[in-house]
């Protein structure tokens, strides 16, 4: 009888893991409560869910800015399951790679000692709402987790909502993990099975699938929107740009979008100009065509939209969108870059 009543227990204890958030008060609903440090403050205008949000703002020096909280790790504890959703405006990176808005999960022994630190998040520049997930088995030895939310030596905003903190079995973290593996892999064979196409045109995820320099600006105060910036200070090529495929078959191409300009001074050549380029390949490097403008901006302008239509040159797999400062300086915004491809 008293080794079934063991084994229930055990059983509800175990159970329990994935039920329980161990953080208090992880969305900031009751606005600081069970948080250490005066650093952070609530926002109720810019969360991801519930009524409140915790931001932190750094506008001059570098200190650390943070907040924590302590929380006991359940016995039979294999891993967490660490989430967190962050959103981020103009955070300067720095000389050290943790110089960024960061959520850390630090690992501590009985005796307070630090085991083991993880970075959850570690988020520069501007970035619209994203959730960090880790998996994190825990250490040998590893009593209490301490969570640090924390603009950390730099400047920005940043901002966290819905903390949450999971245990779990060792069983359910190989499940876990054979279903991230499982995702992974399904990613992979759906990326290299289909065509590629331009994504991310309207910059809501920073510059996700751009290369190049620039940054992504957010109009937190009037539309909420976001918009790609790319700045020059000397007559030089400066761009940010995307590949992506043209399917066989395919007859007709639109390009459109929108830009401004900013303070843009043109270079010697007519073509020195804040610009929207199309370059159209057959296998990402041989030109089927000469490079196409669809826009130019100078001076400074309102958001000017361009479209263009072409046929598509003979032999073209391949095409790459520029959004190119071109030997010329100022600023460039562009916002809404859309294709459409017709067979």
């Amino acid at each position: 009888m008293n080794k079934l009543l063991f084994f229930f227990v055990l059983s509800i204890s175990i159970s329990s893991l994935a039920q329980k958030n161990l953080i208090k008060n992880g969305g900031f609903e009751t606005k600081l409560d069970n948080w250490r440090g005066n650093s952070a403050s609530i926002n109720p205008y810019e969360k991801k869910s519930g009524e409140n949000s915790c931001i932190i703002t750094q506008y001059v020096g570098k200190e650390w800015k943070g907040i924590d909280q302590i929380a006991n790790i359940p016995e039979n504890t294999y891993a967490l399951e660490i989430s967190i959703w962050t959103k981020s405006d103009a955070i300067k990176g720095g000389k050290e790679t943790y110089n960024a808005g960061v959520a850390i999960a630090e690992f501590i022994n009985n005796i307070d000692a630090n085991l083991s630190s993880i970075n959850i998040a570690e988020i520069t520049g501007t970035t619209p709402w994203a959730l960090n997930k880790q998996l994190i088995i825990v250490p040998k030895g590893a009593s209490k987790l301490r969570i640090m939310l924390a603009l950390a030596q730099t400047n920005g905003v940043i901002i966290f909502d819905d903390l949450n903190v999971v245990g779990i079995t060792e069983e359910d973290y190989i499940r876990k993990k054979e279903e991230e593996n499982l995702v992974i892999k399904e990613e992979e064979v759906q990326k290299n099975s289909q065509p590629k196409e331009l994504i991310n045109g309207d910059f809501q995820n920073g510059l996700n699938s751009w290369n190049g320099h620039g940054k992504v600006i957010s109009d937190l105060e009037t539309s909420g929107n976001f918009y790609a910036a790319i700045s020059s200070t000397t007559n030089e090529w400066v761009a940010i740009e995307q590949s992506a495929d043209i399917p066989e078959g395919a007859k007709i191409i639109e390009i459109k979008g929108w830009l401004k300009a900013e303070n843009i001074i043109q270079g010697i050549e007519p073509w020195n100009s804040g610009s929207f380029i199309v370059q159209f390949t057959k296998d990402g490097t041989t030109k089927t065509a000469d490079d196409q403008t669809i826009g130019s901006v100078t001076g400074n302008t309102e958001w000017k939209f361009f479209r263009k239509i072409f046929a598509v040159p003979n032999e073209t797999r391949n095409y790459r969108v520029m959004l190119a400062m071109s030997n010329c300086t100022g600023t460039l915004l562009a916002d809404k870059i859309q294709i459409k491809i017709i067979k």
